[in-house]
C-alpha cells in the first residue's frame, strides 16, 4: 500500500497540473481559471473521499481498477477541454460565457478529482488495517505529491508537450497494477493494464501528430504548435499571412501595421535615437521598423525563447533578416530583471502584450515604468 499511496500523490498532482494548463489555454491565458478550477478540483476530491467512507473494505484489485480508470480519464479530459469551444458553439477568438466556462471546468475536473479522492480514501483504509496510522498514510501521499510537483516543474521547464505529460501520468497510473497485482484472480485486470501500457507507448510514438491534430480543431490552418514554460505557442498560415497565437489568443499577424505605427510614433519624437531597447514584440516587425533609423545598437529583450525560436522560421524574410542584423542584440531575459542592470537608452519600446493576464500586466505598473525611466538618457523617450 505504500507504493499505492506514493503513486496517488504523484499522479494526482501531475494530472491536476496537466488539466489546469489545458484549461488556461482554452480560456486564452487568463489565470483566474487556475483559482476557480483548483477550487473545483478540491471539491470533487473531497466528494470522492466522502463516497469512499462507506462501510466497504477495498481489495488491491478494487484499488488497481481505480488506478486504471484514472489513467484513462486524463487524456480523455484533454480531448474534452480542447474541443469544448466547438462543443459549446463558441465564436472563434471570443470568450465563452462565464457560465459555459465554469461548466467546462466542472465537467473536466469531475472524473479525475472524484477518483483522486476515492483512491486515497480506499488506499488509506487498506493501509490502516495493517495496524498503521492514517497520519502515516497522509505523509506518504504528501511525499508522492511533492514528487509530482517536482516532476511537473521539470516537464514545464524542459518544454515537454502538455499532452506528453498527460500520457506519462496515464502510463504511471496503469503501470501500478502491473507491478503490484499478483495471483490468478487478478489475471484479467493485470492483462488489461499491460494492454493499456502498450497502447500508451504507441501513442507516445505518435504524440506530436496527435497533439497537432487536437490543436487543429481550433486552428484549421495550423503550421506548428509547442508548449513553453510561459504559454502554448501556435503558428498558423494561409497564403502569405502568418498568425501567431499565445495560449490561443492572437498575438500578432504578419499582414498588420501595428509594428509601424507603434515604432514610428515614438521614434519620431527623438531627434537621433542611437541606443534603442525593445522589450518584447521584436518578431512582430518592431526591430525591422526601428532599423530604418540606423541606430548604433538595438537591444531586443525576449522573455520567451521558445516563442522566438519557433516563430522565426515561419516569418517573412524581412523580419528574419532584421533580427540577424549586426547592430541587433537578442537577449533572453525577464525585462524587469534586465532593466536592473542594463545601460542607458535613447528610446525604450515596450512591446509586451495587453495586460489581460498576470504574466503581462506586470509590465504596466508604476514600478515598471519607474525602472524604464531610470534607464533613459536625458531627453529619452519611453
Amino acid at each position: 500500500m505504500t507504493v499505492y499511496l506514493l503513486s496517488i500523490g504523484l499522479i494526482s498532482i501531475l494530472g491536476q497540473v496537466v488539466l489546469l494548463r489545458e484549461l488556461n489555454v482554452s480560456f486564452y491565458g487568463v489565470e483566474l481559471i487556475y483559482l476557480l478550477a483548483l477550487g473545483i478540483w478540491l471539491f470533487w476530491t473531497a466528494l470522492g473521499a466522502i463516497i469512499g467512507r462507506r462501510n466497504f473494505s477495498p481489495s488491491p484489485r478494487h484499488i488497481a481498477a481505480l488506478f486504471i480508470i484514472f489513467g484513462i480519464i486524463i487524456p480523455l479530459d484533454i480531448v474534452f477541454i480542447r474541443s469544448s469551444r466547438l462543443i459549446f458553439g463558441g465564436v472563434p477568438g471570443a470568450y465563452l460565457t462565464f457560465f459555459q466556462q465554469i461548466t467546462i471546468a466542472v465537467i473536466s475536473m469531475l472524473p479525475a478529482g472524484l477518483l483522486s479522492g476515492l483512491l486515497f480514501q480506499w488506499t488509506a483504509k487498506a493501509y490502516v488495517t495493517g495496524g498503521r496510522t492514517l497520519a502515516g498514510a497522509y505523509a506518504i501521499e504528501s511525499a508522492g505529491g511533492l514528487l509530482g510537483g517536482l516532476v511537473s516543474t521539470l516537464f514545464i521547464t524542459w518544454g515537454l508537450r502538455n499532452f506528453s505529460a498527460a500520457l506519462l501520468c496515464t502510463l504511471v497510473s496503469v503501470m501500478i497494477p502491473v507491478i503490484i497485482l499478483k495471483g490468478w484472480r487478478a489475471t484479467i485486470l493485470r492483462g488489461s493494464a499491460i494492454v493499456l501500457c502498450c497502447i500508451i507507448l504507441i501513442m507516445f510514438w505518435k504524440t506530436d501528430r496527435l497533439d497537432l491534430r487536437m490543436t487543429a480543431w481550433n486552428h484549421p490552418h495550423l503550421l506548428e504548435s509547442k508548449d513553453s514554460p510561459y504559454s502554448r505557442i501556435t503558428v498558423t498560415g494561409l497564403y502569405n499571412q502568418i498568425a501567431v497565437f499565445e495560449n490561443d489568443a492572437l498575438s500578432f499577424e504578419t499582414e498588420g501595421i501595428e509594428a509601424e505605427y507603434f515604432c514610428h510614433l515614438a521614434a519620431l519624437q527623438h531627434p537621433d535615437p542611437q541606443n534603442v531597447l525593445i522589450l518584447g514584440g521584436g518578431i512582430e516587425g518592431i526591430v525591422g521598423e526601428m532599423s530604418k533609423y540606423s541606430p548604433r545598437r538595438i537591444d531586443y529583450v525576449e522573455l520567451n525563447s521558445v516563442m522566438l525560436n519557433l516563430v522565426t522560421r515561419h516569418l517573412p524574410d524581412n523580419i528574419r533578416s532584421s533580427l540577424a542584423a549586426p547592430n541587433v542584440h537578442v537577449i533572453y531575459a525577464d525585462p524587469r530583471q534586465y532593466l536592473k542592470k542594463s545601460g542607458k537608452y535613447d528610446l525604450i519600446l515596450v512591446g509586451m502584450p495587453e495586460p489581460s493576464s498576470g504574466q503581462a500586466n506586470r509590465f504596466y505598473t508604476w514600478e515598471f515604468f519607474e525602472q524604464c525611466s531610470a534607464r533613459l538618457n536625458p531627453g529619452g523617450i519611453l
